[in-house]
C-alpha cells in the first residue's frame, strides 16, 4: 500500500525547482549564473572556506607546537608590563631552549589579594594550580603573601637541596624562610630577589621584595635554576 508522504511531496518539489533553475541557468549569460550564484549561494560558499581556514589553522598549530614545555614562569602582584616579551627572548637565548622544539613563557598577569572575594582574585591561584599539577610551571615569584599561599599548598621544595653549591653560597644570607602552621616546620622555600638586575630593569617589582621558588614537580628544574643565574646577569 502507498503511504502518503507530505514531507515527500515537498522533497519532490524542491527537487523540481532546482532542476528548473538549473534548466533556466544552462543557456543563461555569465552575468546572469553570477547574480544568482550571489543571491543563493555566496554566503554559504563564505562560510565554509572561512570554516576550512579556521580548521586548518587549528591543525597547523597542533602540527607544528612544539612538543613540551621548556620553561614556565607565574609572575604575582608584579609592575611590569605584563605583554611584554622582552625579558623572555633575553632568557630563552640566555639559556639555548630552541622555541620551534619546547615552549617558553613567563605570565606576568597574576594577581593575589588574601582580601579580596571577587573571581578574579582566585582566577590565577585556580589557573596556577592547574598549570603545577600537570609539572610544567618551574617558578612563581610574587609577593610574600602570594607566595605563602604556595608554601601553604607545598608548592615549593627545601631550596637549599636544589640550589647548586656556587648559587647556595650566593644567597645563602637572602632565603625566605617559611613556617608550617600545622606541623611548625620552618623551611627556606624561596629566595629574595629584590636586587636582580633584570627584575629591576624590567621594572617588573618597583617598590616591592619579590621572592622566587622552584616549583618541586618542576620538569625543568635545570631550566628553573639557569633562569635564577640570569636574573642576575647584568
Amino acid at each position: 500500500m502507498d503511504v502518503y508522504n507530505k514531507n515527500r511531496d515537498q522533497n519532490n518539489s524542491i527537487h523540481d525547482e532546482i532542476r528548473e533553475q538549473n534548466a533556466k541557468l544552462k543557456d543563461a549569460p555569465l552575468k546572469e549564473k553570477l547574480s544568482y550564484f550571489k543571491d543563493y549561494y555566496l554566503k554559504t560558499t563564505i562560510i565554509i572556506i572561512i570554516a576550512l581556514i579556521f580548521l586548518g589553522n587549528i591543525a597547523y598549530t597542533m602540527i607544528t607546537a612544539p612538543e613540551d614545555t621548556g620553561f614556565a614562569a607565574f609572575f604575582f602582584n608584579d609592575t611590569g608590563d605584563s605583554s611584554s616579551t622582552a625579558m623572555l627572548d633575553e632568557f630563552v637565548s640566555y639559556a639555548g631552549i630552541d622555541t620551534k622544539e619546547h615552549e617558553a613563557y613567563i605570565d606576568a598577569t597574576m594577581n593575589y589579594n588574601p582580601e579580596a572575594s571577587d573571581f578574579d582574585a582566585y582566577s590565577g591561584l585556580e589557573k596556577s594550580m592547574a598549570v603545577i599539577s600537570t609539572g610544567e610551571l618551574d617558578v612563581i615569584i610574587g609577593d610574600s603573601e602570594a607566595f605563602d599561599y604556595f608554601c601553604k599548598s607545598e608548592c615549593f621544595p627545601d631550596i637549599t637541596t636544589v640550589l647548586p653549591d656556587d648559587l647556595m653560597e650566593q644567597f645563602k644570607d637572602k632565603l625566605y624562610y617559611y613556617t608550617n602552621e600545622e606541623t611548625g616546620e620552618t623551611l627556606p622555600l624561596g629566595i629574595y630577589v629584590t636586587d636582580s638586575p633584570k627584575l629591576n630593569e624590567y621594572y617588573y617589582y618597583v617598590d616591592k621584595e619579590p621572592i622566587l621558588g622552584f616549583l618541586v614537580n618542576s620538569n625543568s628544574m635545570e631550566n628553573a635554576i639557569t633562569f635564577l643565574r640570569y636574573l642576575y646577569t647584568e
